[in-house]
């Protein structure tokens, strides 16, 4: 059987042999600590779990009016029936979410012996859960109750924003941030791509909805049920992927 040639520096390299060497070290150290399949799985998961909340149990008009919720379940929307109970599981998916990401990379690198820096992911992920909680309440100031200039000039960014949340599509943008964070730190491509295109997803379902003239009858039941479930499985195809890679390299 044949032995593969270490990467370890060796006296008698030259010194482009060396440069190869410690090059091709920090590659495989920085695959090591790779272990972002159980984020995306995770996270894909924590999507479709949320599916049956997307669910209307009559078909909904083309915009419903705001049910005045409380603020903590502003994660939920004010489209969809069941935002109250949407936006709670949000707020505790999102959290635990990130906080069950952040030990599993601890406890992933502990054992690896390399560790990719998370607490700028884990704060990413938690200040945007916060601000899905906030932002509801100012683009509604700023639509609604400011001066109409200020009104104007803003509604073109806070007419989409508040469309996002309202159909309780906001939680997505905050995984997509978050990954994008993530695939930042662990310098990696195959994640990059995974989170480019769950971001480029969320954004486009919310730009159909936001661009489409919709008459009442034009949504039915499951309209905002498929909208939600649609960047799913770019998120789980990415994290079966990942986990069977990282599998095959162990082996």
């Amino acid at each position: 059987m044949s032995e593969q040639r270490s990467t370890a520096p060796d006296d008698r390299d030259t010194p482009g042999e060396l440069l190869a060497s410690v090059a091709a070290l920090r590659r495989r150290t920085r695959t090591d600590r790779h272990a972002y399949w159980l984020p995306l799985l995770l996270f894909g998961l924590l999507v479709v779990a949320a599916a049956p909340l997307y669910v209307e149990s009559a078909d909904p008009l083309a915009m419903r009016a705001t049910q005045g919720n409380p603020a903590l379940t502003g994660l939920g929307g004010d489209f969809l029936e069941r935002s109250a109970a949407l936006g709670w599981y949000w707020l505790v998916a999102l959290i635990g979410g990130y906080l069950l990401t952040l030990g599993w990379y601890r406890w992933r690198g502990a054992r690896a012996g390399v560790q990719t820096p998370t607490r700028t992911y884990v704060i990413a992920g938690i200040v945007g859960t916060l601000v899905g909680l906030v932002l509801p309440i100012v683009l509604r100031f700023l639509l609604l109750n400011s001066a109409t200039a200020v009104s104007s000039a803003t509604s073109w960014v806070t007419t989409p924003l508040l469309g996002v949340s309202n159909r309780g599509m906001f939680p997505h943008l905050v995984i997509a941030v978050g990954l994008l964070v993530l695939a930042r730190l662990e310098r990696s491509r195959g994640l990059t791509a995974v989170s480019v295109g769950y971001a480029a997803a969320v954004v486009l379902v919310n730009v159909y909805f936001q661009t489409a003239n919709f008459e009442p009858g034009d949504l039915s039941r499951h309209s905002f049920l498929l909208a939600a479930l649609l960047p799913a499985p770019i998120l789980l195809v990415g994290g079966i992927i990942a986990l069977f890679t990282t599998g095959k390299r162990s082996t």
